[in-house]
């Protein structure tokens, strides 16, 4: 059974707080918030929902959730909006997580992942643009972090534009691609005597060890030397250091951006601060490493910054290497079907990965999270 560290964050004597008729018109403003972004009244609810109560009704059991802290009323004529406490409500105790992906979706990550089981990069980055795209927000992925993973070899071959293609292979079958400039127009037989002596050399050992190691030897080593191979093996060790980190990538539409959460050239300015800031991401999904999946909703995220945005991510193995994928969205976000997306994805992709073959459909009656 999946950890879902967003129960852990609320708290669970909120459960019994509510009656029937109180969750579901907590329900209903939710529902009617996430299609209009407007306030929800009485009159809306009594009109569109089917509640056979009178407003005046309605509008009691609205001060009680008002005073509860799961709705707020930002002014005193307005009606009311969700509070953070009221979408966590929602997502732990409204919605059922049972059959909320629709079969089509699921067949589609399948193929995506049939169609790309040869490269790692590539079965990665079409997940990434299928969440994107189905989910209407930002996918987000950490990219497996090889610095547990054993070296194999180290190859560099010239390529076009005068640079050269460093590539990491690891015990696993996982490689790591950079490319260098190659400013010292280094000759074939130049770049074969580096890659026997760093192969000789790192063979065998864990990225984070040949990490220490090499750094150590090179600045103890090599300092007062320049030199041709000093330069390149700087590189090298550049490049070392690069690949034992987690790598994080987005990617979105426009569509994304059409949100009233970012109708000012402010708002948008503050997004694209946020996700240029990668080890915001790096030590969250560090902290949060050891739960299947996560959901953070504004300030528990990182600071005000993010106070109109939740993050939903699934860890995913690629033999035995971690990594994260999910979406950074709006609060407006379509949680029914979101969240089960980004569990299934994570485990798609570990399964595939690590067992070479795609999971199949769930059986009706099992949940997806």
């Amino acid at each position: 059974m999946l950890n879902n560290d967003f129960s852990v964050q609320t708290d669970i004597s909120v459960k019994n707080e509510l009656l029937k008729r109180q969750k579901e018109i907590l329900k209903a403003i939710i529902l009617e918030y996430l299609k209009t972004t407007q306030a929800v009244g009485s009159k809306i609810l009594s009109e569109g929902y089917g509640f056979n109560i009178s407003p005046a009704t309605i509008r009691n059991e609205m001060a009680i959730l008002t005073d509860n802290g799961f709705i707020e009323q930002l002014h005193t004529s307005a009606g009311r909006i969700p509070t953070e406490k009221g979408y966590k409500f929602y997502i732990n105790d409204i919605i059922d997580f049972e059959k909320n992906i629709p079969e089509q979706k699921i067949k589609m990550m399948q193929a995506l992942l049939a169609q790309n089981y040869q490269s790692i990069d590539l079965m990665l980055t079409a997940i990434l643009k299928f969440l994107a795209n189905v989910s209407g927000q930002l996918s987000i992925i950490a990219e497996p972090d090889f610095s547990s993973g054993i070296l194999k070899k180290l190859n560099i071959f010239k390529i076009e534009g005068n640079k050269l293609l460093v590539v990491i292979s690891l015990e696993v079958g996982l490689e790591k691609t950079i490319v260098i400039p190659n400013s010292y127009n280094l000759s074939d037989a130049q770049i074969s005597a580096m890659v026997r002596y760093f192969n000789n050399r790192f063979y065998g050992l864990p990225i984070y060890q040949i990490q220490t190691q090499f750094n150590k030897e090179f600045d103890s080593t090599y300092s007062q030397r320049e030199t041709i191979l000093i330069e390149i093996l700087s590189e090298i060790k550049n490049v070392i250091n690069k690949v034992s980190r987690y790598i994080i990538r987005f990617d979105g539409n426009l569509g994304f951006l059409s949100q009233p959460e970012f109708k000012s050239q402010e708002k948008i300015l503050q997004l694209i601060r946020i996700i240029n800031n990668q080890t915001d991401f790096i030590n969250i999904f560090k902290k949060y490493e050891q739960n299947d999946y996560t959901i953070l909703m504004g300030d528990e995220i990182k600071s005000h910054d993010f106070s109109d945005l939740v993050l939903i991510f699934g860890k995913y193995q690629v033999m035995d290497l971690s990594g994260f994928i999910g979406i950074l969205g709006t609060k407006r976000m379509n949680y029914r079907e979101n969240i089960p997306m980004v569990c299934f994805a994570s485990r798609m992709i570990t399964e595939m990965t690590t067992k070479g073959t795609v999971m199949p459909y769930f059986n009706k009656e099992k949940r997806y999270v």
